[in-house]
C-alpha cells in the first residue's frame, strides 16, 4: 500500500487547500477511510462532500466511491503479506520468491500466451508501456522484441509516452505492464489506447485491477506486496516471466 498511497501524494501540488486537507488524511487514515462513506469524511474532516468529491477528481478518479473501491483492495491485501520482506531469514525469501514464480506459471493459459504472440505478429508496431519499478521489465522485454525483429520500442519519459499514445493505431500494438494496475499515468494511456482502438495486452501483479478494465487482454503475474522498512522490494520478475513466454512463443511462429 505504501507505494499506491506515495503515488497519490505525488498529485498534492496539484490541489487546493482543502483538497490537500483531504488528501492529508486519507494517506494517514487509509483504514479509516475505506470504512466510511463520503458522508462519515466530510463530517470528521469539517469539510463539503463536493470538495471530497472533487478532490478524487483530481486524483484521478472518477469519485469518491472509485477511490475507496481501490484503496480497499490494498488494505485487504496488505493484511496478508505487507510484513513479510521485513524477515531477515535467507529460506523466508526463498519460500516468497518460490511461491511467486510457482504461482505465477500456475496462472499461465496457453490459449492466451498464443493470441498475445499473434497480436505481435498482426501488428505493425509494439509499444512497451511502464513506469517507476515497471520500466526495467519494459526495457528488457523490448530489448528481446527487438532481436527477435520486431520493430518496438520502450520509453521512460512520460510525456513521450502519452504523445506515442496519442500516435499509435489500431495497427499497431501496447503492452502495458504495471505491478499494481492503479497506476495513474499507466491508467491514462491506457485509456488513449482505448479511445484509438489500439490493441492493448496488460501484464499487472494484482487481479481485478481497473487497468485490466481497459484493455483486450490481460496477464496476472503473482506478486508478494513487500517492504523492507521503507524500501519497496516486491518482485517483478515474475512480470518478466510472462512477457518472456509471449516473446519466446511469438519467436515459435
Amino acid at each position: 500500500m505504501k507505494t499506491f498511497l506515495k503515488r497519490l501524494s505525488q498529485r498534492r501540488d496539484q490541489l487546493s487547500q482543502l483538497e490537500k486537507q483531504v488528501l492529508d488524511y486519507i494517506l494517514i487514515n487509509p483504514n479509516f477511510v475505506v470504512q466510511s462513506n463520503v458522508n462519515d469524511l466530510a463530517k470528521e474532516l469539517f469539510v463539503s462532500t463536493a470538495t471530497i468529491s472533487r478532490t478524487c477528481k483530481q486524483l484521478g478518479y472518477e469519485g469518491f466511491q472509485d477511490l475507496k473501491y481501490t484503496l480497499s483492495k490494498y488494505v485487504d491485501h496488505d493484511k496478508d503479506d505487507e510484513n513479510i520482506i521485513s524477515s531477515n531469514t535467507i529460506l523466508t525469501q526463498i519460500d516468497r520468491v518460490k511461491k511467486e514464480m510457482e504461482q505465477t506459471l500456475q496462472n499461465l493459459n496457453e490459449e492466451k500466451i498464443q493470441k498475445a504472440a499473434a497480436y505481435i505478429k498482426e501488428s505493425n508496431y509494439v509499444e512497451f508501456f511502464g513506469v517507476g519499478a515497471s520500466l526495467p521489465t519494459c526495457v528488457e522485454a523490448a530489448r528481446k522484441l527487438t532481436f527477435s525483429g520486431r520493430i518496438c520500442s520502450a520509453r521512460e519519459d512520460w510525456d513521450e509516452l502519452r504523445c506515442v499514445a496519442n500516435s499509435l493505431s489500431e495497427n499497431d500494438l501496447a503492452i502495458l505492464v504495471s505491478y499494481s494496475g492503479e497506476t495513474l499515468h499507466i491508467l491514462e494511456f491506457a485509456n488513449i489506447l482505448k479511445e484509438k482502438n489500439v490493441k492493448t495486452i496488460a501484464v499487472v501483479g494484482r487481479r481485478n485491477s481497473r487497468l485490466e478494465q481497459e484493455v483486450d487482454l490481460t496477464f496476472h503475474a503473482h506478486i508478494t506486496n513487500g517492504y523492507y522498512g521503507e524500501l519497496d522490494m516486491s518482485s517483478r520478475f515474475p512480470l518478466s516471466i510472462i512477457l518472456d513466454f509471449i516473446i519466446l512463443t511469438y519467436m515459435n511462429h
